[in-house]
């Protein structure tokens, strides 16, 4: 069930990031980099030493919350989900 509710919030994060054009094309390689490597991640979690993604997702929070704020509220959803699966 959390891995389904990841991939809802995956989802919505794609949508977003859709409608978003005034994104600047770094955050929008990050973010496309962020979903391509949490998508793996749900497919074969990561091993300890390599860490987890949530930490990353808040990362690009910090980074586009002022600007973006429909794609910042996707990304701590999804940050809270990866916790929640410990990726």
């Amino acid at each position: 069930m959390k891995k389904t509710i990841l991939l809802e919030k995956l989802e919505r994060l794609r949508a977003d990031l859709a409608a978003s054009p005034a994104l600047d094309d770094s955050s929008h390689e990050q973010l496309q980099k962020l979903i391509n490597e949490i998508e793996r991640a749900v497919e074969e979690p990561p091993q300890e030493e390599e860490g987890l993604l949530s930490g990353e997702v808040h990362d690009l929070v910090l980074k586009i919350e002022a600007d973006h704020p429909q794609i910042t509220s996707a990304l701590n959803q999804l940050a809270s989900a990866l916790a929640n699966l410990g990726i």
